[in-house]
C-alpha cells in the first residue's frame, strides 16, 4: 500500500487503533510488542516513530 503521506494516520480506524497504542505505551505496555502491532497492521513507519518516541499525539 502506498500512500502520499506516510508521516500521517491513514484513516480513523488507524487513527483509533494509534490512539490505543499510545495510551497502552502511557500505561508501561511493552515497546516492542506495540512495533509488532502497528507493523502488522500496516502503521506508517514515520507515525510508529513517532509514536515509540513518545512525540505522537492522541485524538
Amino acid at each position: 500500500m502506498v500512500h502520499d503521506r506516510p508521516d500521517q494516520r491513514i484513516d480513523l480506524v488507524m487513527r483509533q487503533f494509534v490512539g490505543q497504542i499510545i495510551e497502552y505505551l502511557m500505561l508501561g505496555g511493552d515497546h516492542a510488542n506495540a512495533r509488532l502491532n502497528m507493523t502488522e497492521r500496516g502503521v506508517p513507519h514515520e507515525v510508529q516513530r513517532r509514536v515509540l518516541e513518545g512525540n505522537a499525539t492522541r485524538h
